[in-house]
């Protein structure tokens, strides 16, 4: 038993071995009742391989929580455009009412400037004509 131990091991050294002859060794190794250095190193190992129990939760809670987050910064990003948008829309809005709002005063402004003027200025005198003759159909007027 002992020498098919040692062939495993050298074997095993010189990387010979199939994956059943490897967990075949392991077995006899860690089976063992002398301490040799292949039993800690084999411990070791089979210590470092073990898979925690929560690993799975645990894994998914951190995929989980990046998931949240994830949704978090595109619900923050959407609700950011959003309000963007709206802020844009009442902007162009508010200079839209201001530029109707100019042209409204302007046209105030004309209309009460045309009407100063018009009451300001003297109206033209007419004429004075001096009618010569008056027919039924013929007029003659002298300026």
């Amino acid at each position: 038993m002992k020498e098919e131990l040692v062939s495993l091991l050298d074997k095993y050294y010189r990387g010979e071995t199939t994956p059943e002859e490897e967990k075949l060794l392991k077995q006899k190794v860690l089976a063992g009742v002398d301490n040799c250095p292949e039993k800690e190193f084999f411990s070791w190992f089979q210590s470092e391989s073990e898979i925690p129990e929560d690993l799975n939760r645990h894994i998914f809670r951190k995929v989980e929580d990046q998931v949240k987050k994830r949704k978090l910064r595109y619900t923050l990003y959407s609700l950011t455009s959003i309000a963007a948008t709206f802020a844009l829309i009442i902007t162009l809005y508010a200079g839209y009412r201001t530029g109707q709002k100019n042209a409204r005063d302007f046209r105030m402004i004309e209309q009460a400037l045309y009407h100063v003027s018009e009451t300001l200025q003297p109206e033209p005198e007419e004429p004075e004509m001096f009618v010569l003759w008056v027919d039924n159909n013929v007029e003659i007027i002298v300026n």
